[in-house]
């Protein structure tokens, strides 16, 4: 099993590890040519064993082999599940098979019914509410609910003495890391992974970032370390993932950061926005640049992750078949859902021989949070009349951010 990692963390306490690379596009949507993990844990006490979470049913053999290398399937007295998904719950039918029927699950209210609905199981089901405690060999479990992180049901698990927090998705990444823990790996191109995986997977649900852990502090939790459900585990520095996730749920800028999107099928968008792109350098600004032409299609999920922390941004986009260019409108629906901050936006559009996408585009941010300085179209080639017009939608941009 060489894409699996067995180890014990802390006294009695095993991280559950497995590399996935077979997974292509994480929920059949984001490319994720990185990889992924997906960490399950297995507390173990003289009392018996308590097993968190699952992997991906791909891995449902692997699995079962790992937990039965640390305690025999029939030791493991509750299956606390922190949230449903399939990547983590996946091998929950076998185990429960595997257990006797005294096993009891431990998990959100709404987690029975989606037991039930996803695998036409009903095991001993205990409902969790904040503050629920499971005590067992000597360790006791607090839980509090973090609904809509990503799932309605998801909730935490804080290992008191130790404060330890055991989170399911919440402060999880993609990749593959080469170390387990924050100390054992390269972190600041981990959080670039980190910040993809948290705008693709809980940016529909940013608003709820800052409330949730918010309770953390309600319940006296400060912990000492995070395990996650994929990507690396905190231990050296846990505040670090914290207030990234803060950062992140705010939208908060980097100084100076603009992110340019543009698509170009014969590259008279793309000569335009590369006037913008060299008067924003002028203005000592940093843009970061994506673009979907005839060679090349940058990755949306790269794409919204980057207009997390930017200042501002530049899109440019054609008319196509008298609308917005189909991969343009796509991305400009999911930033409204993914990424939808208060930050300044330049349109530059390009048509043949009528112009359609400018008033299209916007249209669709009429009444958001975003505020769309100025719009620049004109006519296939540019003049030195467009040139101007750039130069002052750039001018309106920067103004903007100031």
């Amino acid at each position: 099993m060489d894409n699996v990692a067995i180890r014990e963390i802390a006294e009695g306490l095993y991280l559950l590890r497995v590399s996935d690379t077979r997974t292509k596009y994480f929920e059949a949507l984001w490319s994720i040519p990185e990889g992924i993990t997906y960490n399950a844990y297995l507390l173990k006490t003289e009392e018996g064993a308590v097993l968190f979470d699952g992997w991906k049913q791909t891995f449902e053999e692997e699995f079962v082999e790992a937990v039965s290398g640390i305690v025999s399937p029939k030791e493991i007295k509750h299956i606390v599940i922190h949230h449903m998904e399939p990547d983590h719950s996946g091998t929950l039918p076998k185990m429960l098979e595997l257990i006797n029927d005294e096993v009891e699950v431990w998990g959100h209210p709404f987690s029975q019914r989606l037991i039930a609905g996803l695998y036409g199981k009903s095991p001993k089901f205990h409902a969790v509410k904040d503050g629920d405690a499971l005590e067992i060999g000597g360790r006791k479990l607090v839980f509090v609910q973090m609904p809509w992180l990503h799932w309605p049901e998801t909730m935490v698990s804080f290992l008191q003495e130790e404060r330890t927090l055991l989170t399911g998705d919440i402060f999880g990444g993609y990749s593959i890391p080469a170390g387990v823990f924050d100390d054992e790996a390269d972190v600041e191109e981990y959080l670039r992974f980190a910040r993809k995986y948290t705008v693709t997977v809980i940016g529909h649900y940013k608003e709820k970032i800052g409330k949730n852990i918010g309770k953390l502090e309600k319940f006296g939790i400060r912990p000492r370390m995070i395990l996650p459900a994929h990507g690396l585990l905190w231990r050296e520095d846990p505040d670090r993932i914290l207030q990234a996730y803060l950062d992140w749920g705010e939208g908060k800028p980097k100084e100076g950061k603009v992110t340019v999107v543009y698509s170009s099928m014969y590259r008279f968008v793309e000569k335009a926005v590369e006037e913008a792109i060299g008067e924003l350098k002028a203005r000592g600004f940093d843009p970061v640049v994506y673009r979907l032409v005839d060679d090349h299609r940058d990755d949306l999920g790269e794409i919204l992750s980057e207009m997390v922390d930017s200042e501002a941004i530049v899109f440019g986009t054609e008319t196509y078949e008298s609308d917005v260019f189909p991969y343009s409108e796509f991305i400009a629906s999911e930033m409204m859902k993914k990424v939808h901050f208060e930050k300044p936006i330049l349109l530059i559009a390009v048509f043949g021989w009528a112009g359609a996408a400018g008033k299209k585009f916007s249209k669709m941010f009429e009444d958001c949070k975003f505020d769309l300085v100025d719009v620049v179209e004109f006519k296939g080639l540019m003049t030195p009349e467009s040139k101007e017009r750039i130069k002052e939608g750039v001018a309106r941009l920067v103004e903007s951010v100031k």
